[in-house]
């Protein structure tokens, strides 16, 4: 503790260095709201059963370390929870991690006495992860150092021992240490990794480096040592703290490894998901395709699946929506979804995506505004929509039509409308380029952002725009500026074609048509 304790003074976050200081000395609580009623059947998960002799070797391993303790013919506790035991592969082949079934029994377990809010854990994402690797430069050097035993390192309470009770081979096991399958554990565990990453950036000097959980990664320019010198500090700083490292898993700087279960390649300057991660979510979405009816379990299943793939191509999760909306109220695993008309097109979308790109995301240009871009567009609510582009333009009326639906009013339907359209037409100029679009609609720059909306129009534009993006790699954010000036674009919307040509004197002489399909996708709402 003596180390921990002297680097925790410095730590900027004072109260989550007074609770870890606390943790590591008396231990740490799992903050029940209230003690679960005591277990009276004693039975293990299924999985327990079927690696009977690795579950065995865990708990000797766990008791050996004095992490777990045990065995005891009779209740060691008056009152303890047992819970399953049980056991899952690992990403290595042939490994196993124990866990115990916290969330057991439903309604009355040591997971439904605790409060939601404080299980909840903002971890860094893959594309925080991601873009601090391309700040590095061209071939950066990456390294990768995992820490073993993760949760294990954290001992709990004295108070909390009750609740960690588990039974295997007529015996009785008390868990000493924070256990994997308890809802607050990741939570605790990401405020100590927290802790160690601002140490090591101290420490090295080095901001470079991101993590999440137990995986931590280091990055350094090609050509200055800096990767391999922040490695070797923070190996050091691990060992000096009594932080276990699993070193089979320690990767020495290289341009590509695999962080968060995606391969970084800084030389190619791309990312990509496993090849059997592909084949995985390719099978899974044709089994879905080729049936009336699937599981709870099949879909949610998938959608793991297509969760991943997410990292890659976040702007894809908007094809999962009408997905994961099938499993609303659906309680059992082997209740039945149907796959629907709806659910099929989303299907085969991530069908064709994972098909025509393999999983790979090439790395963008830098972000650039749509106004350097020379991307321009508006609407008027009262005549029409102008889009603009390096001198080819776009611009016509909104249909009789909707006025009479009322859709004329959806301001955010017509500001997005445009933007589609220039995508729809121009998309081949803006292939691996993120675009930062201004607009001074705050509606839009939210459906764009979020890619969620309440209007059906909308979604169905969104939706376009974000298979146009896949198809070119292109990344569209959007940013809200109030009051822009967009003299252009404005004039073009309210068919002003003296001032247009005035202010674009270089512009096409003619139009480019609306694509029809454009229409189509407001009028199927």
């Amino acid at each position: 503790m003596g180390k921990l304790s002297e680097s925790l003074l410095g730590y900027p976050d004072k109260e989550a260095a007074v609770f870890l200081a606390k943790g590591f000395l008396d231990g740490f609580k799992i903050p029940v709201a209230q003690t679960p009623p005591p277990s009276k059947i004693y039975k293990n998960l299924k999985s327990a059963g079927q690696h009977e002799d690795v579950l065995k070797q865990k708990i000797e391993k766990e008791v050996k370390a004095g992490r777990m303790a045990g065995p005891f013919e009779v209740l060691p506790i008056e009152g303890l929870v047992v819970s399953p035991l049980g056991v899952v592969p690992k990403k290595e082949q042939g490994k196993f991690r124990m866990i115990q079934h916290l969330s057991y029994p439903v309604g009355a377990s040591v997971n439904d006495a605790l409060d939601k809010e404080q299980c909840k854990v903002q971890y860094q994402s893959f594309d925080e992860a991601l873009e601090i690797v391309k700040g590095q430069g061209d071939r950066a050097l990456l390294a990768k150092v995992d820490i073993e035993s993760a949760f294990r390192l954290l001992p709990l309470h004295p108070e909390s021992f009750k609740l960690t009770g588990c039974y295997f081979q007529g015996a009785f096991f008390v868990d000493l240490c924070l256990p994997m399958g308890c809802a607050i554990s990741c939570s605790y565990f990401e405020m100590f990794s927290t802790f160690l990453h601002w140490l090591i950036c101290q420490r090295s000097g080095n901001a470079a480096i991101a993590h999440y959980l137990d995986d931590f990664l280091i990055i350094g320019p090609k050509q200055t040592g800096k990767c391999q010198e922040t490695l070797l500090i923070f190996l050091q700083m691990l060992k000096e703290l009594g932080v276990p490292v699993a070193d089979e898993k320690t990767v020495q700087p290289t341009t590509k490894l695999t962080f968060l279960g995606i391969e970084i390649d800084t030389k190619a300057r791309r990312c990509r998901l496993p090849r059997d991660k592909v084949e995985k979510s390719k099978q899974a979405i044709h089994n879905l395709m080729g049936t009336k009816k699937v599981t709870l379990r099949e879909m949610q299943q998938t959608l793991g699946l297509l969760n991943f793939a997410c990292r890659i191509i976040p702007m894809g999760r908007i094809f999962k929506r009408r997905l994961e909306k099938a499993t609303t109220g659906v309680k059992k695993p082997f209740h039945k979804i149907r796959i629907t008309k709806e659910l099929r097109a989303d299907l085969g979308v991530w069908d064709s995506f994972l098909t025509e790109f393999n999983g790979i995301r090439l790395w963008l240009s830098e972000t650039r505004n749509n106004r350097e871009l020379e991307l321009l567009t508006d609407a008027s609510g009262s005549i029409g929509y102008g889009a603009y582009f390096a001198g080819k333009w776009c611009a016509g009326r909104w249909p009789q039509a909707w006025r009479e639906l009322g859709l004329t009013k959806n301001l955010t339907l017509l500001e997005l409308f445009p933007i589609v359209v220039a995508l729809e037409l121009w998309a081949g100029d803006f292939r691996d380029k993120a675009i930062r679009f201004i607009s001074d609609n705050m509606g839009v720059v939210c459906a764009i952002n979020n890619l969620s909306s309440d209007s059906a129009p909308v979604i169905n534009l969104l939706r376009q725009l974000v298979l146009i993006c896949m198809r070119f790699n292109t990344s569209f954010r959007a940013q809200h500026i109030p009051g822009v000036e967009n003299t252009l674009a404005d004039a073009l919307s309210r068919e002003k074609w003296d001032l247009f040509f005035k202010l674009a004197p270089n512009a096409a002489k003619t139009p480019h048509n609306c694509p029809d399909n454009l229409w189509q996708l407001v009028n199927l709402s």
